[in-house]
């Protein structure tokens, strides 16, 4: 009886070693999951209340942007030829929490600049980003584009949301994650 017993407790003591490793692994496995998927997804989300050095890098002030060539959501072809006297440039997401925090500085900062001087990309899939338009639209030239299209490949966008003021050289006077880091002259 006594060999019974002991081989009954060493059976369940290698169950519950077992069922603690499968949950190590499990854990492991959806960490790995979850940052393969964020690879995947596109830029990431910047959160400027954590200034930590592994931060995604903002629009360096002083770069002259490429110049670049897209379409508006309303059908104007747009460049950099487009903004003779400079421009307030935001990048946003519909899936990006922080960018929804920070539209409504943005829609008031770039009402001020006037919507010809402004542009707004939106980057994701289009059906997605129907609301995100709708609301820039009322300030902005808006453009939807892939995750590191065209427009976000020019200005060298690492992070979402990304916001900056260009003057007529395109050369970014100013730029952060919110429109506390943008120059108020800029759009007077």
């Amino acid at each position: 009886m006594a060999i019974l017993t002991a081989a009954v407790v060493l059976v369940g003591v290698l169950v519950v070693l077992d069922l603690v490793l499968t949950l190590g692994l499990i854990r492991r496995l959806r960490t790995h999951a979850d940052l393969i998927g964020k690879a995947l997804d596109g830029p990431t989300v910047a959160d400027p209340r954590s200034a930590q050095a592994d931060e995604p890098a903002q629009i360096p002030v002083g770069k002259v942007i490429e110049d670049f060539s897209a379409r508006s959501t309303d059908g104007r072809d747009l460049s950099r030829d487009t903004f003779t006297d400079g421009a307030v440039v935001g990048f946003f997401s519909p899936s990006c929490e922080a960018c929804w925090e920070r539209l409504p500085g943005f829609l008031t900062y770039a009402g001020s600049a006037g919507r010809d001087r402004v542009l707004a990309v939106v980057q994701g899939a289009e059906q997605q980003a129907a609301d995100l338009v709708a609301r820039l639209q009322v300030v902005a030239q808006v453009v939807v584009e892939p995750y590191n299209g065209t427009v976000a490949s020019a200005f060298d966008v690492q992070a979402l949301p990304s916001m900056c003021v260009v003057d007529a050289d395109w050369r970014v006077s100013s730029s952060g994650y919110g429109v506390e880091a943008l120059l108020p002259a800029a759009v007077s």
